[in-house]
């Protein structure tokens, strides 16, 4: 059969995606039921970009590696409902590590339903299942770089190390789910200051992790984990967002760190100061740095650290009364000396 006749009689038959499913997770099924590797069926379906030399891994393939009005031809379904199983983009790599729900896929297994990887566990922000609202287990990237065929994915369930996060931790995992759906929300959301956009939320989110770690420096790693844990190494990530915006973020490459960090921003985010369980007050140093913060609006800053915005308050008093002077820098530099 000619590519040209494969796209337009299309395929005979293709699984439905299951919902939330990744692009890639869908296609692996696809060329597993056909008896063909990926590579194959993309070929002979005449899905692969002319400009793509290399195919990347399957979890990162998108509109950018197959054509999907291609795609679409062969399988039948609409280029909307293709596009939306395409992972959100990464630059200028995923994480070591990205999270898994293994009680989905167990859930899965046990009522014999296809073992499908959700699109929403490839974010680096993505920390909490959405549908069990428990913390996602590590998975090394490598690990679902190995992944070739559909079946491959009940072995990585079992190679699964289930690591439970503490009692204590437990409370954090409602307010990292909340940040987690505002963050992947394709319009302006609501927080507890106003409304906002995802890519601003995203901003904000990146400059407080900053000051977490910076104030949870003294404990035995730089986030004051456990002696016994592995140090975090933060990159930065370029995040798509829905509307074809790229937005930067910096987060440890390894999934439990960043569960770490990004619950305590969320609860910093989500809870007025009065009702936090830590970070009810900043460092000095902090709340300088936190004045300077150009993310949001007055009230998000008020709602995160009241003293870094009345630190604002009086700078833009000084602005007013000397313009832009000496003597306003001479009034900024000893009003930022006076803050201990």
């Amino acid at each position: 059969m000619s590519t040209a006749a494969a796209r337009h009689t299309g395929l005979p038959y293709v699984p439905q995606p299951a919902p939330n499913e990744l692009l890639g997770s869908w296609l692996l099924r696809v060329a597993q039921l056909y008896g063909l590797g990926l590579r194959t069926l993309l070929s002979r379906l005449g899905t692969l970009q002319p400009d793509v030399a290399h195919l990347p891994h399957w979890f990162a393939i998108d509109g950018n590696s197959v054509s999907l009005d291609a795609l679409s031809a062969a399988a039948r379904l609409s280029q909307v409902d293709l596009a939306a199983l395409a992972p959100s983009g990464c630059r200028p790599r995923w994480p070591g590590e990205l999270g898994v729900c293994d009680r989905c896929l167990a859930d899965a297994a046990d009522t014999g339903q296809p073992l499908t990887w959700n699109r929403n566990w490839m974010s680096p922000l993505a920390t909490v299942c959405d549908i069990h609202g428990t913390w996602l287990t590590p998975i090394a990237t490598r690990t679902l770089a190995g992944i070739r065929h559909a079946g491959d994915i009940a072995r990585v369930i079992q190679q699964i190390a289930v690591t439970q996060r503490p009692d204590a931790e437990a409370a954090y995992a409602s307010d990292a789910l909340w940040l987690q759906d505002k963050c992947a929300a394709r319009k302006i959301t609501r927080a507890p200051w106003g409304q906002i956009r995802p890519q601003e939320l995203i901003g904000i989110l990146d400059a407080v992790a900053r000051e977490v770690v910076a104030a949870s420096g003294s404990g035995a790693d730089p986030f004051g984990l456990q002696a016994d844990r592995q140090q975090a190494t933060i990159t930065s990530f370029a995040l798509a967002l829905g509307n074809g915006e790229r937005v930067g973020v910096s987060l440890p490459t390894q999934l439990r760190n960043r569960q770490w960090l990004l619950a305590r921003v969320a609860h910093v985010l989500r809870w007025p100061p009065a009702e936090r369980a830590c970070f009810k007050s900043w460092p000095a140093a902090s709340i300088k740095r936190l004045a300077s913060m150009r993310n949001g609006s007055a009230g998000t800053l008020a709602w995160i650290c009241p003293p870094a915005a009345e630190l604002v308050r009086q700078q833009d008093s000084l602005q007013r009364e000397f313009s832009i002077s000496p003597r306003y820098f001479k009034a900024c530099s000893a009003l930022f000396d006076s803050i201990r």
